[in-house]
């Protein structure tokens, strides 16, 4: 029996939004300032990074294609959805959390790869531990080591991802035909305003979401964002929370945070940060933690 398909308006509804907020920035181009292209073409296509996130986790329909239709258009460009639906599954097996040979989506390194590092990239993972690195330089190391990888993959014969490149180069046909043919925006403008800002958005909430601890449940954080930021991570900020119930809709977060806050700091060992203003106080220029797990 066929299982009537379910829609979450309200998440229909934020995508409309974001299309249509996309759809303005690069129409009216031309006619805004840079800064503020930078600001929301960044902001939106961060956005659209959290609607992605939200189809991973079966919102807004129960359908997996049609929720996969919804975010086909690649604003950022480089991540195939259907790989990062691959690796954050994994990421949310909790009790691998963080650990780099199991869990893709971690920054760490294990210990002995980390001794086998030359001197110059163990640096070079320090810098990328403070905020100012991961937000200003990351980017540029991130997108082509993930590029070249995938490259060197397929040149070995390995065609596992093939199909998600495939899906992946239709969405970034659907974008370019926007952003180059009919809004006239050069890729390298692109590239800057809207896919670097968006990227480096992105990243500003992963820096703080996981911690290096003995005990799983004391690896993901609660983060009490400001306005702006909870709605354009669409309340991941409450990382612990969305790790113990994954499949929660983004807009029944808050509230279910309001309820089960105490117990979550007393789970989490009290993993908590006041706000993005906090963590730019003190990690701007200091490693949030060394870049490599000790044997645990």
């Amino acid at each position: 029996m066929i299982s009537r398909l379910k829609l979450e308006w309200q998440t229909i509804l934020l995508a409309v939004l974001i299309y249509a907020l996309f759809g303005f920035v690069t129409r009216y181009y031309h006619s805004l300032p840079g800064w503020f292209v930078f600001i929301i073409g960044g902001y939106v296509v961060a956005w659209h990074g959290s609607l992605r996130h939200e189809a991973v986790h079966m919102h807004p329909t129960t359908s997996e294609q049609l929720n996969e239709l919804l975010v086909l258009p690649s604003l950022d460009l480089y991540l195939p959805f259907r790989l990062y639906a691959q690796t954050h599954t994994k990421h949310h097996i909790n009790q691998n959390v963080t650990d780099p040979e199991l869990d893709s989506e971690s920054f760490y390194l294990s210990e002995k790869r980390w001794n086998a590092l030359p001197l110059i990239r163990q640096w070079s993972y320090w810098i990328f531990h403070t905020l100012a690195g991961r937000l200003l330089l990351y980017p540029f190391w991130m997108i082509p080591y993930f590029w070249f990888d995938e490259a060197q993959r397929l040149a070995r014969g390995d065609i596992r991802n093939l199909q998600a490149w495939t899906w992946h180069l239709l969405g970034i046909t659907l974008t370019m035909s926007w952003v180059i043919g009919v809004c006239g925006i050069p890729l390298w403008e692109y590239l800057l305003l809207f896919v670097y800002p968006g990227t480096s958005l992105t990243l500003l909430r992963s820096f703080a979401e996981h911690r290096s601890h003995p005990d799983w449940e004391g690896r993901s954080a609660i983060l009490e964002a400001e306005y702006l930021f909870g709605i354009l991570y669409l309340y991941n900020n409450f990382h612990a929370l969305h790790h113990n119930n994954p499949y929660v809709p983004w807009y029944k977060l808050p509230s279910l945070f309001r309820q089960e806050r105490e117990k979550l700091l007393e789970r989490n060992n009290n993993y908590l940060i006041c706000g993005y203003s906090e963590l730019f106080l003190k990690y701007l220029i200091s490693p949030k933690e060394i870049p490599y797990l000790l044997n645990r």
